[in-house]
Formats: C-alpha cells, sequence, structure tokens
C-alpha cells in the first residue's frame, strides 16, 4: 500500500521563526493561498523584537532600498506602500569618483519608483518623526492575512517523530506541521537549527557598517535631491559607500574587508563627502549606528522533511535587494508547500531550484563587482569609463549601455547574469579599451595646442 503524501491538510500548524520580510511574505502567501485553496491554515509568526522601537534594538539593521521593480511587484500583490513608511523616493542614482561625479537616470524608471524606508521606527532619537518600520508595515499586512503574532523568543527547538516542537524558557509554544526559517543570518539562532536539521548550514556573511546622520529635509532636498549617492574614493579598507536619503536623515553604508566606526568618520571627513555637509559639520560624539553581517553566500540544504529557510536564511542576492530575495524565496516555498507537499523531495523539486537560481546568478555578481573594483583602482581605466559614462547621459534616452550596466549592478533592478553578459558584449569592451587609448591621446595633443 502506497504511503500518504505529506501535505499541510486543513488547520495545519505552520510555526514561522522570524518577523522580518521574508516571514511576513511568507505568512502573506500562505494564508492567500490556502485561502484559494478553500483551506484554512494556523499560522503563527515568531518575532520577540519591537519594531515600533528606535534605533539598533528595533531594527532589522539594513540599508533600506527598495528597488523599483520590487514596489511594482509589491503593488501589483495589493501591497501598497503608504507615505509613512517611504521616507524618499529614488530617481537617479550619482557616482562620485576621484575623477568627478556623474548622475545616472535609467529610462526604464517610472516617476522615482524607488523607495527608501526604515527597518524599525527610525534612528535613535528620531521621536516624533512620522517614521513607520517597514517591517512593522510588513508584519500588519500578515496579520490582516490571519497571521497570529507571537512575541516569545524561541530558544529550544526539537524534532519528534514527523513534528516539530518549540519551546521558550522552558515552556513548550506549540507543535507544528510545517517549520519555515525565517530568521535572517543570527548565528546563534542559526547554530541552533544546524544541530537538528540534518545538513543545514547558515550562509557565510561579512560585517558592514551603518550609520544614520540627521541634516534636516530641507538640507537633504537641496544637497543630495532624489538620487542615491555612491562613492568609489579609494578609502583604504572600503569597497564603497552608499548615502541614502531618508526624510531628515542620510544613511551611510559602508561595505568594506572590516568596516568600523572610524571608517565612517574617516569618510564624513573626506572631501568628496564634505561638499554635501553644511558649513562647519562635525561628525557628532554619538550617533545611531551599527555593524550588520550580510550574507554573502548561499546556507546548505535549506530545506528537510516538513521545514524550509527561506530569505537570509537560504539565498539572497549578493550585496542587493534582499527584500527582493525575501519576496522570491518565501513565496517559493509557500507555493511548494501548499501546491506540492512538504516532504523533502517537495521541497528539494519546487523550492530548491528558486535557491540554486539566485546562487548561480551570484557568481556573475562576484565577477561584477570584482571587475568594478577593478576599474575603480586604475585610473586610466576609471577615467575612460567615467568619460564614456559622462557622454551617455548628456543624452540618457538613447543608447546607454555602460550607464545601464552601474544602473543595475547597484540598484539591483537586473540579474547579475544578464548585466555581465552585457557588459562582456565585444562591442562594450572594444569601445572601453579605445577610451582607454585615445583619451590620453586627446589630451596630450590639447596640451600640446595649448602650449
Amino acid at each position: 500500500m502506497k504511503e500518504a503524501k505529506a501535505i499541510l491538510h486543513d488547520g495545519a500548524r505552520v510555526a514561522i521563526i522570524g518577523g522580518g520580510p521574508a516571514g511576513s511574505f511568507f505568512g502573506i502567501f500562505a494564508s492567500k493561498l490556502a485561502q484559494d485553496m478553500g483551506k484554512t491554515l494556523d499560522l503563527t509568526l515568531y518575532e520577540r523584537k519591537s519594531f515600533f522601537t528606535h534605533g539598533a534594538s528595533g531594527c532589522n539593521m539594513c540599508a533600506g532600498v527598495i528597488s523599483e521593480s520590487l514596489v511594482q511587484t509589491l503593488a501589483l500583490e495589493g501591497i501598497n506602500l503608504p507615505s509613512t513608511v517611504v521616507q524618499w523616493s529614488i530617481e537617479s542614482y550619482f557616482f562620485h569618483t576621484l575623477e568627478g561625479s556623474v548622475e545616472i537616470k535609467s529610462s526604464r524608471l517610472r516617476q522615482r519608483g524607488i523607495a527608501t524606508v526604515f527597518r524599525g521606527s527610525g534612528p535613535a532619537g528620531s521621536l516624533a518623526k512620522g517614521i513607520q518600520s517597514f517591517d512593522e508595515f510588513l508584519l500588519g499586512k500578515a496579520m490582516e492575512h490571519g497571521v497570529c503574532v507571537n512575541r516569545s523568543f524561541i530558544d529550544k527547538v526539537c524534532r519528534e517523530g514527523e513534528k516539530t516542537k518549540l519551546y521558550s524558557a522552558g515552556n513548550i509554544l506549540q507543535e507544528c506541521d510545517l517549520l519555515v526559517g525565517a530568521f535572517g543570518i543570527k548565528g546563534a539562532t542559526g547554530k541552533m537549527y544546524e544541530d537538528i536539521i540534518t545538513g543545514y548550514k547558515v550562509p557565510p556573511t561579512v560585517k558592514t557598517a551603518q550609520s544614520e546622520i540627521e541634516l534636516g529635509n530641507d538640507w537633504i532636498a537641496h544637497r543630495f535631491g532624489h538620487s542615491i549617492h555612491i562613492f568609489l574614493l579609494r578609502i583604504p579598507g572600503i569597497k564603497f559607500v552608499s548615502v541614502i536619503p531618508k526624510g531628515d536623515y542620510i544613511t551611510i553604508s559602508v561595505l568594506g574587508k572590516d568596516p568600523k566606526l572610524d571608517h565612517i568618520r574617516a569618510f564624513l571627513d573626506h572631501a568628496a563627502m564634505k561638499k554635501f555637509l553644511p558649513s562647519g559639520f562635525k561628525v557628532p560624539e554619538k550617533f545611531c549606528h551599527c555593524f550588520p553581517k550580510i550574507s554573502v553566500g548561499a546556507a546548505r540544504n535549506p530545506f528537510a522533511a516538513r521545514t524550509a529557510f527561506v530569505g537570509d536564511a537560504s539565498s539572497t542576492r549578493l550585496y542587493k535587494d534582499g527584500i527582493g530575495s525575501a519576496y522570491i524565496t518565501a513565496k517559493a516555498a509557500a507555493h511548494t508547500a501548499l501546491l506540492h507537499g512538504i516532504e523533502e523531495k517537495d521541497f528539494r523539486e519546487y523550492y530548491f531550484p528558486t535557491c540554486k537560481f539566485l546562487n548561480r546568478d551570484n557568481l556573475f555578481g562576484r565577477l561584477l563587482f570584482a571587475a568594478n573594483n577593478l576599474i575603480s583602482f586604475i585610473s586610466p581605466i576609471s577615467r575612460s569609463y567615467f568619460n564614456i559614462v559622462q557622454g551617455e547621459q548628456k543624452n540618457p534616452e538613447k543608447n546607454t549601455p555602460y550607464s545601464d550596466i552601474l544602473w543595475d549592478m547597484f540598484t539591483g533592478s537586473r540579474f547579475y547574469k544578464d548585466i555581465f553578459f552585457r557588459a562582456l558584449h565585444p562591442w562594450c569592451i572594444i569601445y572601453l579599451l579605445g577610451a582607454v587609448v585615445i583619451y590620453p591621446l586627446k589630451k596630450a595633443v590639447f596640451s600640446f595646442i595649448n602650449r
């Protein structure tokens, strides 16, 4: 007699560990799909953190940029971001190098479609600023779809037969038919699941540095405009710095080998950044800052029987669009569980291909960022690339391949594989190499004529 297939039956209990975007997205999609199928699920999301709290304790510590493609996708899902959540709308990116600055716009962008948000209720000291956490907003959407939010901290997980039991402070909270890990890349939490899920291994990470500096809405609108500013300045220990406008604040996000608070201070004291700060600006003694880890690889075996890991706990895009990756993996896992089953083979066949797609795409991302670093540190190539992009932006309605490559890399609007093969187009390479040779010659001729 054939063994019955493990599925989420009517009334099945689903436990979601983590109330960030991945957890909320899974709850929303699982609830909607179950309703369409005529089922009722008992969905409980566990999240100890309160996103109403200001500062690092109430924040999921992220740069907080939502790509235009995800903004549009969420709108199609009926998730429209309110003005209290969107702190700033973005219409362009500014790239600042030692050769100068250039603004890049994309003809694909529709009316400032990129949104910047706070993952908590704002920086420390930002009381009464009217800031609504993006994570709390999504959590509210999940609750509207029937997801129950439990503020208990899960400190023990046990597999007993086919079911998983969750404990807090020695007390059992529930037994679940499906466990969804959406806890991000928290080391201690991840280790707990590694101990009970055979073969699971949390993704490798690197440390970043982030800070919020209050400059006032008017100043930010005047000096930073509706642009995210990327600084490629060859500062020792720093790959690049993003400056992201958010209402009265700018979020400074530093990516480097081992960024520290001194790197943030060094950047704020750099001549390229001082031009954007008020006259006489001094770095505050105290300002909201954190050192979040970001995933730079993939989790190993992000699924098991009656278990699936989503978001950062599974697979995410390299350096960019973590919220978009949470959306993709959560939706794929929810559809697998509801439409195909919750056995290990079901997740391997229907969920894992989504993870593998993101993981393979990140290989192209590594190559692109390595090439970008190389170009940034070799002055002749960097200067030539900069001049080409400047020329394209004088008439952005025409073909702008070099600008589009930068735009898509730093906004996360396209997958890295697509960008990589566009960058490898023979015409792009030949034109850039030609510019490397021609630019010094033109400069030498111009100098000779004006002697």
